[in-house]
């Protein structure tokens, strides 16, 4: 009889034992799934941007037009003859 206590005991703590490990493991787990899938929308926003980079170096590379209006607006110059009007604010 005090055996059995005994070995019912020593079961249900060894069993305890085994919950708390797995569910700490799965914890963990579930932790990692979730920094992946950041990671893997990060990826996918920096890949957009980055193709639409490209998208850009073609542009410049071959219209002169698209050109032209980047340093224009970006670099703010101007052709010869041209004048610049700013108004304040």
């Amino acid at each position: 009889m005090q055996r059995t206590i005994v070995r019912i005991v020593l079961a249900i703590l060894i069993i305890s034992l085994f919950v708390y490990l797995f569910a700490r493991e799965i914890t963990q787990v579930y932790a990692l799934h979730q920094e992946n899938e950041k990671v893997k929308l990060e990826a996918q926003k920096l890949e957009e941007a980055n193709a639409e980079l490209i998208r850009k170096i073609e542009l410049i590379q071959t219209d002169d037009t698209y050109k032209e209006k980047i340093i224009r607006q970006e670099l703010g110059m101007i052709k010869k003859g041209e004048k610049v009007y700013r108004f304040k604010e």
